[in-house]
């Protein structure tokens, strides 16, 4: 269905039935969006094994929608660029940039002869 490739910014539920575990990480995986998902089970070491599968910037695993201000929050594939909340925020605003400037002025370095 059109709403499950979709993003859908509301009080929406999309289910859809899976006979194995590995069709319900297809069908979780099957859109162009990937902002965030969630894995409800009993058996919790099963769940980690799913979330990992999901591609999804947060995967809840018998929860949703908790967001802390130290955990990196931000989509994958078409769902936002980047990460906010959490120090990784800083690497996505910031470009690192090597500048060497010559203040000797000498025309032949001493290590020009090593390269010989």
């Amino acid at each position: 269905m059109q709403f499950m490739q979709e993003e859908i910014f509301g009080p929406v539920l999309g289910l859809a039935r899976f006979k194995t575990p590995d069709k319900a990480v297809a069908l979780a995986n099957d859109t162009k969006y990937g902002l965030s998902a969630s894995v409800w089970t009993k058996d919790v070491r099963h769940g980690l094994v799913l979330a990992s599968q999901i591609k999804a910037g947060t995967v809840w695993i018998n929860e949703h929608l908790i967001i802390f201000c130290e955990t990196p929050w931000g989509g994958c594939k078409q769902s936002g660029w980047g990460k906010d909340l959490s120090t990784m925020v800083l690497e996505e605003y910031t470009m690192t940039k090597h500048i060497y400037v010559d203040l000797i002025g000498q025309p032949m370095k001493p290590w020009y002869g090593l390269l010989k």
